[in-house]
Order: C-alpha cells, then sequence, then structure tokens
C-alpha cells in the first residue's frame, strides 16, 4: 500500500538537492587534484590571486592557505583559483624614481651614476642580485627632474629591496652634493 511513485519523486528531488551541494565540493576536489598533478604551483612560491599576494602555506584537494606579509591568511577554494599569477618563476625588479632638481647637471650626475650604483650594489649584495641600473629621465614632474633605477631581486625581497635602494639613493646623490628637491612657489607681483 505504499505509493512508490511518491517515494521515487522524494528521492529523486533529494538526490537533486544533494548533487546541487555538493556542486562546488566537487568542483574543489577536481580542479584541487588537476593543480596538484599539473605543478602550476608549490608551498613556498609567492602567487597572486584576485588581487592577494602572498606566500602558499598549503596545498589541499580542497583549499589552498596562502598568507601575505603581515600573518593575514587567505582560505580560497580551489575552484576559485583563477588567473594565479606565480611571481617565484622569475626574479623580480625593485624600482626607484628618484627626484633631483632642474638646476642639476643631468651630464655630470649620469657621469658619476656607475660609481654610486656599484657602491650600492656592494653594500647590498645579499639582497640585489645584480648592480641597480640607471634607467633614465622617467618624468619632468612639477619640483625636479624623475631618475628611475631598477635593480633584479627574489620576489621575496621586492618590497625590502626598494626600500633599501630608496635609502642608497637617496644617500648617495646627498654625498654628490645633490639634494632631493621639494615643491616651491614662485610669487610674481606687479
Amino acid at each position: 500500500g505504499v505509493n512508490m511513485t511518491a517515494v521515487i519523486a522524494s528521492v529523486g528531488v533529494l538526490a537533486l538537492i544533494v548533487g546541487f551541494s555538493a556542486e562546488s565540493l566537487i568542483a574543489d576536489v577536481v580542479t584541487g587534484t588537476f593543480m596538484l598533478l599539473e605543478n602550476q604551483y608549490n608551498v613556498g612560491d609567492i602567487v597572486e590571486v584576485n588581487g592577494f599576494r602572498g606566500k602558499v602555506t598549503s596545498i589541499g584537494i580542497r583549499t589552498t592557505c596562502i598568507t601575505d606579509s603581515g600573518d593575514n591568511v587567505k582560505i580560497i577554494n580551489n575552484s576559485e583559483m583563477k588567473n594565479i599569477l606565480n611571481r617565484s618563476d622569475n626574479s623580480s625588479r625593485a624600482v626607484s624614481d628618484i627626484s633631483i632638481p632642474y638646476e642639476t647637471d643631468i651630464k655630470k650626475l649620469e657621469e658619476k651614476l656607475p660609481v654610486l650604483t656599484k657602491e650600492i650594489f656592494e653594500e647590498n649584495s645579499s639582497v640585489f642580485k645584480a648592480e641597480p641600473q640607471y634607467l633614465g629621465i622617467q618624468e619632468l614632474g612639477d619640483s625636479g627632474v624623475v631618475l628611475r633605477f631598477v635593480v633584479e631581486v627574489s620576489e621575496k625581497d621586492i618590497f625590502s629591496a626598494t626600500r633599501i635602494l630608496n635609502r642608497a639613493l637617496l644617500l648617495g646623490f646627498k654625498n654628490l652634493g645633490v639634494e632631493c628637491p621639494y615643491p616651491q612657489l614662485d610669487v610674481h607681483q606687479k
């Protein structure tokens, strides 16, 4: 006396509910398996996912944990690991833009830069992979001429290397007699 149509329909609806709720779990597991097999990134790599940058601390079948420089841990479902930028694959470049007054003799300063960049490299060879390079005039700013320098570093040192390069260039320029400009206002009266 049991209505089998109602039982089968109920089981079908229950299976449908379980299927839809397990869809993301299945997607996470399948994606996680492929990521592990394809070796797209490993524990210890520095990656950027959806604007979050950090070191991969664990890779599981369902989730990946990424820790940023402030020790914040982001747990990301593997199915959401899209558009990954693995920054550990290649060397990175720290960039420093430093401003000098318009009155500075650029030619004389450029002649002294190879010695300065060599000294900077020798003092910071534990962070820099090569000697900093002077790329030239980056911008003609409101208060001064902006010069650009770059240096090859490991991705893990990118932020500290930029700070080190900024400081070394500032001190080096002061030793060369070149001060950094500051905003000035000329007032003309009739």
